[in-house]
């Protein structure tokens, strides 16, 4: 599984992933029928940048189309529509670079491989998110899509009358930072709900008192990236310390992107 997030301030993007992937299935050895999660890997690599663009990916849920992994799939389309370098890109294409497109493209190529992989009745989650800055543009895109729901990208925070929308999306396992965030999560929603016979609406409007008041709009990119790698750190400690598997864990990848550049804060080797 997987905890990734991304942060949009006015100073530009900040992307974070974990480094955990499980394999999951069931198997028979000497030793009994193993079902479940059978293997947890701490070197995935759930934060990409494509080519030498100011333009990121986030990968959450399932980790691997049959045997190759997803960054092995993203690499191929990236090779096969000319993405390695700008000056390739632009000579093969002769136009502006948007996010958009890349977003769009990695949908179409990923979810031909994921049908010709998984049937109906066996569809894992496969979440995607693209960040950037298109050619040109002074303010970043997230474009998001998940298998097997959608057929077409979703725009993660677009504008609001006129104005740009910043604040923090997480995906994956964001339990613990719904708890710290608003004071709540589903879980205790529903249990409120079913114990005292109240809609869950109207619980959700009286736990809204709780919420932590974050001015994103303000925050300078530096305070982007130790908020980042901090809720992070909140996800992985859970599931170090709390009884159950560790779905997240390994070191932390953390980019920070502006109109300029694709900097990598922290990178496994």
């Amino acid at each position: 599984m997987s905890i990734v997030l991304v942060v949009k301030v006015s100073e530009g993007l900040v992307l974070a992933a974990d480094s955990a992937s499980t394999l999951h299935g069931r198997v028979e050895s000497p030793q009994g029928v193993q079902e479940g999660i059978l293997k947890t890997y701490y070197n995935a690599r759930k934060l990409l940048q494509i080519g030498d663009f100011p333009i990121g990916v986030l990968t959450w849920g399932q980790a691997y189309i049959g045997p190759r992994t997803v960054e092995s799939y993203i690499r191929k389309w990236e090779h096969g529509h000319k993405w390695q370098s700008r000056k390739e890109y632009q000579a093969e294409y002769d136009d502006s670079f948007i996010v958009r497109d890349v977003a769009l493209g990695l949908l179409t190529h990923l979810r031909e491989a994921y049908e010709e992989e998984y049937s109906d009745d066996q569809q894992p989650v496969l979440g995607v998110l693209v960040a950037g800055y298109s050619e040109g543009e002074f303010f970043p895109e997230i474009w998001r899509f998940v298998l097997p729901m959608d057929d077409d990208v979703v725009n993660q925070r677009p504008d609001v009358d006129g104005k740009p929308d910043f604040g923090a999306s997480w995906f994956g396992m964001t339990d613990p930072i719904v708890r710290l965030h608003f004071g709540r999560d589903e879980a205790v929603v529903r249990s409120i709900s079913e114990t005292f016979g109240i809609p869950e609406s109207e619980v959700r409007d009286a736990l809204q008192r709780l919420e932590y008041r974050i001015p994103f709009a303000m925050m300078p990119l530096q305070d982007a990236i130790e908020y980042a790698n901090y809720m992070l750190n909140v996800v992985i400690g859970r599931y170090r310390f709390v009884v159950g598997p560790e779905l997240c864990g390994g070191e932390i990848d953390i980019a920070a992107i502006t109109q300029r550049e694709f900097k990598w804060i922290s990178r496994k080797s």
